[in-house]
């Protein structure tokens, strides 16, 4: 949905666009300058003691950076539920379950500020959680931090698989390739209206 809806605003500005596999564990939030975390391959692959310590020995436990979150002048912008943004994996736990199930929580009090119709009404029929499985997961996700050193345990908290290009049309070699009807109007008007030229036709 994020990916057609990109489109669409693409072609409403003008522009080009398409989506493409844009997988990688890092590079993009590098490039977006996200905060980083580094740990040896082995660790990060939950290799075995074994493993770990030939790769050490055979100089191949290179380090391997993953997102952590998104900080902007002190203010963060996108957290996982997970340290280093909580104490624990217990508080990232409570926390999740707060803000779905809390008094202000989105399937509670906070449903009054939601697009619903009749927002208490709808989430009533929504059963929170209960304590043994919040327990269960608690227990869970403190194992899988505790054996891996992050969570989730074989994927960072942030990751892509595809990404949106959009870009300026080339009018003119749509003109000499294609039928008229393959570019919308606010494709070849775009020039003119957003960069202050003639469009070109």
């Amino acid at each position: 949905m994020v990916l057609q809806n990109l489109g669409l605003m693409s072609q409403a500005l003008g522009l080009g666009g398409y989506p493409n596999f844009a997988r990688h564990e890092f590079g993009w939030f590098q490039a977006l300058g996200f905060r980083m975390g580094e740990m040896p391959a082995s660790r990060y692959l939950g290799a075995n003691r074994l493993i770990s310590t030939a790769l050490r020995l055979l100089g191949r436990d290179q380090p391997v950076p993953y997102p952590l979150g998104l900080e902007r002048g002190g203010e963060i912008l996108l957290k996982p539920y997970c340290p280093p943004y909580y104490p624990s994996m217990t508080a990232a736990a409570q926390e999740f379950v707060e803000r779905k199930f809390g008094p202000q929580g989105v399937f509670r009090g906070g449903a009054n500020v939601s697009g619903w119709r009749e927002p208490l009404e709808k989430t009533a029929g929504i059963p929170a959680p209960t304590e043994a499985a919040i327990e269960a997961t608690v227990a869970y996700c403190e194992y899988i931090y505790d054996r891996y050193g992050r969570f989730p345990a074989y994927s960072a908290p942030f990751r892509t698989v595809l990404g949106h290009q959009a870009t300026h049309v080339d009018v003119d070699f749509y003109d000499r390739f294609y039928h008229p009807e393959a570019l919308a109007e606010t494709q070849r008007r775009h020039t003119g209206r957003w960069h202050g030229m003639e469009a070109q036709t």
